[in-house]
């Protein structure tokens, strides 16, 4: 308004005096005007004084309220040094701290202020005054107010005399730097002062670096416990821990060092370098180099530094150029004490705090005679440590009343044991019940990295757990996926249902694992089942009492299922995740406790798993992930890297953080009473310096650590083991790599039937393996084969070097040892070497035949076809279905039932050929009438399909792929390479093929079949199977029965060693042998012509010879010989000679003559560069039966296959006529329907007569008359 009139006064006077120009109202504007004028110069002046007065009324609130604000940081600043002072107390009221036991030594490793040491005290920058600072341009802050508030800051932006501390954690190399060595040593001295009162012996270690001259500085020290070595005490006590140089020291201190340097690389290894040092005691070295430069303190591992070891090193210095080349903080000793931390950068002074020698001797004197309770004991996790025996109720381990700690236990307290105790010492209590029955189970997790101690806490666990209930009660199965030695000590327990190590290495053993728990899970549904449906364990037991314990209803404990490294597990066989989760849903009813333990779990492999899981152990995982998918938090990730620190958690009502206890540790080894001394005390000198040669000198060293021995659990282990009877076993020991026949079969016995194993079953024709496994049941027994089932046909498959061959000497020697020579007869045929030679010593086999011997092979599928029909034929005229009817009663056979051995099927196809089709036939066929055939082959197509059907049988040793297993491909895959002899059977069940040995020594290397074959043929005397009969390789022709006129006696069949005769003026009328070179063709020819020549005389036989070779010279006598050609043009002279005489016979008046014979040798060579000298009688050869003309004739076999096609030949075959092929190229091809020649011995010839079967013979040599 002030302002507002002058100019409203002015605005009026305008107006008047330019509206009313020259009247009385324009000088009344001019009065408005100058009145409007003054009025606003006294207005302006009035608003000037009342701004200065308000200016100085805001300038003394705002000074009111710093002075009041300045009284209050006085106040906090005094308060915050009293309370600062608390916790670091200056060093002359380090005593009044040392006789409060509350406050003694009260810093512990997991504090955060642990080794931050008070040396002075100085300003320190506490807390950060702002102040808000508000103006603009127009109107500017008031910079009176502005410089007093600033003042404020300075003044209370730091606190004056607060504790000036130094970092001696895990420090590394720290300098102490002075001009005066007083100062230095008075320093240093408060430093040292500090960190024994308020730190314990067992946290901290005191060591001392000092020439003599300067050992009495140091004197004080060694009253001090922390400068007391307690690793090794002698007769003189203690060492100090005094060393006049660095290297003494650390030879003094070589064990813990050593110690330091493992621990450190195996945290830095398992990723918890930092947070596992800060829960290791630490060492705190002075190194008095004053004047001199500084020592370098030498470590075991040169990789790891001081930092990482726990170790401070405190040099005392003179001059900054003596430091070590790395620090992390020096302290400077001047007017004022400097405290330098070089990273992060930071400095701060104040005034020094020198503590005097004598104070400094007194407070030693003080600590001396203290030591650290037993209950004070902290590892750095906050927690108590956990005593098993005293959570168990245990006073003596080594002897304890096991009827009292397995005495029945009640409701609430069956199946939960302490594991460990909680952060206030309370006992952590695992209950494996079901939450119907206030429980946290039936199943649960546990999880922890390498190095947490989970292995330790599931030895804890079953120990527990095995101490409070005896085996009537509960069972275990413990499985350790990668082998370790986990639960290797319980392997004995009686409580232990199996103990299943070493998963990783044999895959085997997983499908085997899976076998055996789906096998218990259904054994106890069935054993439910059978009490009358009972719903659950509990009523079952309840069911069995009731009915008095019989024993169709078997004892059925709870059963407790751990299993470590279960991921590993669920990687390797996807398929348990199935299991796992029936045993989740049906576990609680049958008794089946579930737990998982694993280094980590990956989110979503549990698959629905974790709906089961009730309670979870999580103990330190290595990422925060990991602990959330175990504990719903990544509170285990921030565990202390202490073994057996974790949390246990059941859903919501649970959520503890406890420590396991410690099962592994040696035993305490009771104090014996010592005799009471009356004497005058002893004193002992201290030594100035510890002497590492003096602890290993010492007559009686007491050691305070046992490395080797035996330990609480061992201890505890061992008296259970014998204090009850076994539960039945869910897991058995794998089976052996390698077993004898006897071993497997229980043994052996003789009686009068011959050798006999005692296990060799009952049913149709059983024979003993080895040894069978099949852990669904539970059970290992003899693995016997009926071969009379499926067929009567086995096939072995395998791999090269799978043991086949072994299988086939096993099958032998098991049937020699279960039946009579008479009950079975055993045939060989090696068609890959000669593996099976031994087993004709035994008195069951009629043969053996190998690769080399083509004849015998061949002659014992002849045989055994011999044996077919014979049986046939037997069959048919006793009314006989089966060979089961025969089985055990006199019959008309030598042997009831024969096996065929055959070594190499898959050979057959392809270079034996010629009895493929006859071995084909008794794999139809014999079955039926008691002929069996064994075989092996490298893999099912070895065999062709319409064979296939024939072997029912099926034993599947290793396959060189096992996707073409044609019984399980999965399972297949499960038999390793260095498994010789395992087998899968068509039961899907794993065998171990026994070794062909009777001295039970199961030695793969060595060879028993021998001796045991010997033995074998000891204790028969009776008949044998008929042996297998092979034609001579030269036959005597006095051997050959007498035949009839015009029959000639050739040789012998092999078949049935039946005479072969040639009918040449009957059924053959002539005679054509083909062979090569030295076949004995020849000698056919001979013995033909011989023959005839001593049956007819010369009026009834006239003999033409074509002899080119000049082999039959002389051989026809005179009055006999037609003619003898030598060479083409004889031979084409005497053929046209014959000719005429048989154009004559053609003639019906013509008188009849002698039979004309023909002997021709070597036509192949007549016949050469095309002629054709016998062409003449091409057209008598169809009519030769009535003209009396026949043919004898020989030729090569080599170009046959066309030479059989020219006219005289071709003739001579089709007229009729006996075909003899000798040994020949078999390229040649079939010369005759289904023959092809092969090569055969000198005499051997296949027999070709139309309308019969193709047979081998052997013909005479009738050059053997001569020779003998």
């Amino acid at each position: 308004m002030q302002g507002l009139l002058p100019m409203a006064g002015a605005a009026a006077s305008m107006t008047m005096m330019m509206f009313f120009r020259g009247s009385g109202f324009a000088a009344l504007g001019a009065v408005v005007m100058l009145v409007s004028v003054c009025a606003a110069a006294l207005f302006y002046f009035t608003q000037r004084g009342q701004a200065t007065r308000k200016r100085r009324q805001q300038r003394e609130r705002y000074l009111d309220h710093l002075e009041q604000l300045r009284d209050d940081l006085r106040d906090w600043e005094q308060d915050f040094q009293r309370r600062a002072s608390v916790p670091d107390p200056p060093v002359g009221r380090l005593l009044d701290l040392v006789h409060d036991p509350a406050r003694l030594w009260e810093r512990r490793r997991g504090d955060t202020d642990f080794l931050l040491v008070r040396v002075g005290t100085g300003h320190q920058p506490v807390r950060e005054l702002r102040m808000r600072v508000e103006g603009t341009p127009v109107n500017p802050p008031d910079s009176f107010m502005l410089a007093e508030a600033n003042a404020l800051r300075r003044r209370f932006g730091t606190v004056p005399h607060l504790p000036l501390r130094v970092n001696l954690d895990r420090a590394g190399d720290v300098s102490l730097i002075g001009e005066g060595r007083d100062a230095v040593l008075g320093a240093a001295r408060t430093l040292i002062a500090q960190v024994a009162a308020m730190h314990a012996p067992d946290d901290v270690m005191i060591a001392v670096i000092t020439p003599p001259e300067r050992e009495a500085d140091w004197a004080w020290v060694r009253w001090l416990p922390h400068a007391l070595g307690r690793a090794h005490i002698g007769p003189g006590g203690p060492q100090p821990l005094f060393a006049p140089d660095a290297a003494a020291l650390a030879a003094l201190l070589a064990d813990d060092l050593t110690d330091r340097a493992t621990r450190a690389a195996q945290a830095f290894r398992h990723g918890s370098g930092a947070a596992e040092a800060v829960t290791r005691s630490r060492l705190l070295v002075i190194d008095d180099a004053f004047g001199d430069v500084a020592r370098k303190l030498p470590t075991p591992d040169k990789g790891v530094g001081l930092d990482r070891l726990g170790v401070t090193v405190l040099h005392l210095l003179s001059n900054r150029l003596h430091e070590p080349s790395e620090i992390s903080s020096r302290v400077t000793v001047g007017e004022q004490v400097t405290v330098e931390q070089t990273e992060p950068r930071a400095m701060r002074a104040g005034t020094l705090e020198p503590a005097s020698h004598a104070f400094a001797a007194g407070l030693a004197r003080e600590l001396a005679p203290l030591r650290l309770s037993a209950d004070s004991y902290d590892d750095g996790s906050g927690t108590p440590p956990a005593d098993f025996l005293q959570l168990l109720g245990m006073e003596d381990p080594a002897k304890l009343d096991v009827d009292r700690m397995w005495a029945q236990r009640g409701e609430r307290d069956f199946l939960r044991v302490p594991i460990g105790v909680t952060a206030l010492g309370n006992a952590t209590l695992l209950d494996l019940k079901e939450s119907a029955q206030l429980g946290m189970g039936p199943h649960g997790l546990c999880v922890g990295a390498t190095g947490s101690g989970k292995s330790e806490l599931l030895r804890t666990l079953v120990l527990a757990l095995v101490a409070a209930h005896s085996p009537r009660q509960l069972s275990l199965v413990l499985v350790d996926y990668k082998g370790g030695a986990t639960f290797a000590p319980f392997e004995k327990l009686p409580h232990t249902a199996g103990l299943i190590t070493n998963l990783e290495s044999d895959s085997s053993l997983v499908e085997r694992m899976y076998a055996s728990l789906d096998g218990e899970v259904q054994r106890r549904q069935q054993l439910l089942a059978d009490a009358d449906k009972s719903v659950d364990i509990t009523q079952y037991a309840m069911r069995r009492a009731a009915l008095g314990e019989p024993e169709e209803l078997p004892p059925l404990q709870h059963l407790f299922v751990v299993i470590d490294e279960f991921g590993e597990l669920m990687t390797a066989k996807p398929e348990f995740i199935e299991l796992f989760l029936r045993i989740g849903r049906i576990g609680r009813s049958i008794g089946v406790h579930l737990l998982l333990s694993s280094q980590r779990i990956e989110g979503g492999k549990l698959r629905g798993l974790e709906t089961y899981l009730s309670y979870r152990l999580g103990l330190r995982t290595l990422s925060e992930m990991e602990s959330r998918t175990v504990l719903d938090t990544p509170d285990a990730f921030h565990l202390p890297p202490l073994p057996g620190a974790g949390y246990l958690k059941v859903d919501t009502s649970v959520y503890d953080q406890f420590k396991s206890a410690y099962v592994s540790g040696p035993v305490a080894e009771p104090e014996e009473a010592r005799p009471v001394e009356t004497g005058a005390p002893r004193v002992l000198a201290m030594p100035r310096y510890g002497s590492p040669d003096e602890q290993e000198q010492t007559d009686h060293p007491k050691a305070t650590r046992r490395t080797i021995g035996p330990t609480l659990l061992s201890t505890i282990v061992e008296q259970l083991e014998g204090a009850a009877e076994p539960v039945a076993p869910v897991w058995l020991e794998p089976l052996p790599s390698a077993v004898t026949l006897d071993q497997a079969a229980g043994g052996f016995d003789v009686t009068v039937d011959g050798l006999r194993l005692r296990d060799t079953g009952a049913a149709g024709l059983p024979v003993p393996m080895g040894r069978l496994d099949d852990p669904a049941r539970q059970w290992q027994g003899t693995w016997t084969l009926d071969l009379s089932s499926a067929g009567g046909n086995l096939l072995v498959l395998g791999g090269p070097g799978a043991g086949k061959t072994t299988a086939l000497r096993t099958l032998a020697l098991g049937l020699a040892c279960a039946h009579r020579p008479t009950d079975i007869g055993i045939y060989g045929i090696d068609l890959l070497g000669s593996g099976m030679r031994a087993l004709a010593d035994l008195p069951h086999v009629g043969g053996v035949a190998g690769r080399d011997d083509r004849e015998r092979i061949r002659r014992t599928v002849d045989e055994l076809h011999g044996m077919l029909s014979e049986r046939e034929r037997l069959f048919q005229r006793r009314q006989v279905d089966d060979i089961a009817q025969l089985r055990g009663k006199p019959a008309e056979l030598p042997c009831t039932e024969v096996v065929l051995l055959i070594d190499g099927y898959g050979q057959l196809a392809g270079e034996f050929e010629a009895i493929e089709s006859r071995v084909h036939d008794l794999l139809a066929r014999g079955g039926r009438y008691g002929i069996h055939v064994v075989a092996t082959a490298r893999r099912w197509n070895e065999v062709r399909g319409a064979q296939q059907v024939g072997f029912g049988n099926r034993i599947e040793l290793r396959l060189t792929d096992p996707a073409e297993s044609s019984i399980d491909g999965k399972l297949a895959r499960a038999v390793g390479a260095k498994q010789l002899g395992r087998a899968l059977t068509t039961d899907k069940l794993f065998a171990q093929v026994a070794l062909p040995r009777l001295d039970s020594v199961p030695d793969p290397a060595g060879s028993g079949l021998p001796e045991a074959a010997a033995l074998v043929r000891s204790t028969w005397t009776g008949p044998v199977p008929p042996p297998i009969r092979v034609l001579p390789a030269v036959l005597d022709p006095r051997e050959l029965p007498a035949t009839d006129r015009g029959t000639v006696a050739l040789g012998r069949f092999e078949n049935d060693f039946g005479a072969a005769n040639l009918d040449l003026f009957g059924r053959d009328q002539h005679l054509l042998v083909l062979g090569d070179t030295g076949t004995g063709k020849t000698n056919l020819l001979k013995l033909v012509t011989s023959t005839l020549v001593r049956q007819y005389p010369a009026e009834e036989i006239v003999f033409a010879v074509f002899d080119p070779r000049h082999g039959l010279e002389g051989l026809v006598p005179e009055d006999h010989l037609g003619g003898y050609a030598s060479n083409h043009a004889l031979a084409n002279q005497l053929a046209q000679a014959v000719s005429q005489e048989l154009v004559k016979r053609g003639s019906p008046d013509h008188p009849a003559g002698p039979r004309i014979v023909l002997v021709i040798d070597d036509y192949d060579v007549l016949a050469a560069s095309g002629s054709q000298p016998l062409a003449p009688f091409v057209p008598f050869l169809a009519s030769g039966r009535d003209l009396g003309l026949h043919v004898v004739m020989t030729r090569r076999v080599m170009g046959a296959a066309r030479g059989l096609f020219e006219p005289f030949t071709m003739g001579v075959r089709e007229s009729g006529c006996l075909s003899l092929l000798m040994s020949g190229d078999r390229s040649e091809g079939q010369l005759f329907p289904g023959v092809r020649p092969t090569t055969l011995p000198p005499g051997r010839a296949l027999h070709v007569r139309p309308g019969d079967q193709t047979r081998t013979v052997q013909t005479a040599f009738l050059d053997y008359l001569e020779e003998s």
